[in-house]
């Protein structure tokens, strides 16, 4: 019985550790996924795929955002069926993680290692970036599924035997079709379906690059027009902020995103040294594919986006997600060789390290509440006796705020105050919602907003949060 027990295990042992991985990883994605408040983008992104739009409203919505137009409409699909609750508006988001673990678990086959097969889909779960972005309103979670499928595609197609022109085809197709459905999600997912097209062509044989050429240009024939259609609608001041975001806070930022923090990308980086220095930079690229590959991916990307951004600024550390699966290739290679050169023990401990490190602020985000400036205001004007009908002026669009109260509070009317202006509240009548300000994302010292809106007399007072502010007309609430 003993025998049969571990024959089984030495034959299937490998699947089920897989699975197990996956499954831990799936079940970490739904949990407590309402647990966080939702905040400004996911609010934008639910109101742009409000159900209750007409199509016209809808696209109009649409191209005026930074994104083209895929998550909108799978999220409006979700929200007509399911709701807009916090819930039901990060489901598609979680379901999209969940695949991406399936697909790094399933599509690598034979052109990665087994070790390799079982630690990819380990340090996606463990990533920072996946597990915030999977349980969030916005298309990143989608953004990083395509991602995966775009560079696993590309490692079979360079993987591929000569002689295997099935294999060949079939991770072309895939590469293809993910670069499309990328390329309309994001604009980075054009970036790295560009960079991967671009690997392809560069590491497989004469007689395929044909075949990388015309699948390429047809993405591009495809994508072009557009780009050109949306330059003519979209609003660029959405992306006004990335000009002067500081790019060291964006360097830390992507670090904390990709590995955690400081000390997992120091391990990182540590091992793929002693990599180059026991190999050489030549020899890893014939000995490991793999490798060489995705860090042409990586390199190809964030050379693009530095050279766009020379005209437009778009790098980001958000945006550059795109080449995590890339990175987690390299570090599960990394974890491979280290239990080949020195011994499963010396692979298994880096590994275990990594995803140890990487894993950390992940616990931060099911323990700590973070971004809940809508959620304990809403709560606090919605439970205020008297605002069940009424005015409250808000600082900045309306349809933030009305997002919270429009379908519980449809006898409350809020006043916009534009973002940048100025308004004299010191005199305006009484209401029978002692709230006279709502305000929310705004850097505003309680005394700026005194300064500001006129509200210097005593009879006003102001409820601190954070990074929002309830001025009321009575000083009980101060």
């Amino acid at each position: 019985m003993l025998g049969r027990t571990r024959s089984w295990l030495s034959t299937q042992g490998f699947a089920l550790a897989l699975c197990a991985t996956v499954l831990i990883a799936a079940a970490l994605r739904v949990y407590k996924l309402d647990y966080q408040s939702l905040w400004s983008d996911e609010i934008f992104s639910l109101i742009t795929s409000d159900p209750n739009l007409s199509v016209s409203e809808f696209w109009a919505r649409v191209r005026t955002d930074t994104h083209p137009p895929i998550y909108y409409l799978l999220l409006r699909l979700s929200s007509s069926v399911f709701g807009q609750s916090e819930l039901a508006a990060r489901a598609p988001s979680a379901v999209f993680g969940i695949l991406t673990l399936c697909a790094a678990a399933m599509l690598p086959g034979s052109s990665l290692s087994r070790g390799t097969r079982l630690a990819l889909p380990l340090l996606i779960a463990a990533s920072p970036a996946a597990a915030w972005y999977d349980r969030e309103t916005r298309p990143y979670a989608l953004l990083l599924l395509l991602s995966t499928l775009i560079t696993l595609a590309c490692l079979r197609f360079v993987g591929a035997m000569p002689g295997d022109a099935s294999k060949a085809r079939r991770a072309m197709t895939t590469l293809t079709a993910a670069a499309v459905l990328a390329s309309f999600t994001h604009y980075f997912g054009f970036l790295v379906a560009a960079a991967a097209f671009t690997t392809c062509f560069l590491l497989t044989g004469r007689r395929r690059k044909a075949i990388v050429a015309f699948a390429g240009c047809s993405i591009l024939a495809l994508f072009v027009p557009w780009v050109v259609y949306h330059s003519r609608f979209v609003d660029t001041r959405l992306a006004e902020w990335i000009i002067s975001f500081p790019l060291a806070a964006s360097m830390d930022w992507f670090s904390y995103l990709s590995f955690g923090g400081t000390a997992s990308l120091a391990l990182f980086v540590a091992a793929a040294l002693v990599l180059f220095a026991t190999r050489g930079w030549r020899e890893v690229g014939v000995w490991n594919t793999p490798i060489y590959a995705c860090t042409l991916v990586c390199v190809l990307t964030l050379a693009a986006a530095v050279v766009i951004s020379l005209h437009t600024a778009i790098l980001t550390s958000r945006n550059m997600i795109v080449v995590l699966p890339a990175l987690y290739v390299i570090s599960a290679e990394l974890a491979s060789y280290l239990a080949r050169r020195w011994g499963p023990f010396a692979g298994a401990a880096y590994l275990a390290t990594q995803t140890a490190l990487m894993s950390q602020p992940i616990v931060d985000y099911y323990t700590k509440e973070m971004k809940e400036e809508w959620r304990d205001t809403t709560t606090f004007v919605l439970n205020t006796p008297g605002c069940e009908a009424g005015t409250i002026y808000v600082y900045g669009d309306a349809a933030y705020y009305r997002f919270f109260t429009g379908t519980v509070r449809p006898g409350l009317h809020l006043l916009e105050i534009r973002e940048g202006d100025s308004k004299d509240l010191s005199r305006e009548p009484a209401s029978s919602c002692p709230i006279l300000l709502w305000v929310v994302g705004s850097s505003w010292s309680p005394d700026d907003i005194r300064a500001r809106l006129g509200l210097t007399d005593n009879s006003f007072g102001i409820a601190d949060f954070y990074e929002a502010f309830l001025v009321f007309r009575n000083p009980p609430y101060t």
